[in-house]
């Protein structure tokens, strides 16, 4: 199966449970004979722009701009809508600019989208944004996914019931 991964970020460069768990995924698929390719954003001039590692294949990006620290890149949309060759998109967090492309661009494909809730609210957004775009832009996202992967029981009861959160 050819997946391409969607993730704002990929560990090591960024340290962290959600960075983290994107590599682990990528390596397990790739061990068990997926063909995986990460698509990032970084704005790390000294890493590579294409790697292989870990049995899986990295594209970093270069973000265009940022936006309340969550860096929006055209690199990611160009890359998304130039690959037919896939059988999923598996986006990572409603929270990043990158998940919610990869929603927008799903629509134009048949290419199933399974979006990994990391959890409903971000942690570093302010609160008028978030009641702004979880009705907005995460109902978008939420609602273009084929499948929505949660953590915990309480947001897949809160994305169960859209009305009261999204």
């Amino acid at each position: 199966m050819k997946i391409l991964r969607v993730a704002q970020n990929l560990y090591p460069q960024v340290p962290g449970g959600g960075s983290y768990h994107v590599h682990a995924m990528s390596r397990d698929q790739a061990a068990m004979g997926h063909d995986v390719t990460v698509l990032t954003v970084s704005s790390d001039p000294s890493l590579p722009r294409h790697e292989r590692r870990d049995g899986y294949h990295v594209v970093r990006c270069r973000p265009t701009v940022e936006l309340l620290k969550n860096e929006i890149s055209v690199g990611v949309g160009r890359h998304l809508l130039d690959r037919d060759d896939i059988d999923v998109v598996h986006a990572h967090s409603h929270l990043y600019f990158s998940t919610n492309l990869a929603a927008a661009i799903s629509r134009l494909s048949d290419v199933p989208l399974v979006v990994t809730n990391h959890g409903l609210i971000s942690q570093t957004a302010p609160g008028w944004v978030q009641r702004l775009f979880l009705p907005t832009v995460g109902r978008f996202t939420f609602n273009a996914a084929d499948r929505i992967l949660c953590y915990t029981d309480a947001d897949r009861s809160r994305l169960e019931d859209r009305k009261s959160v999204v």
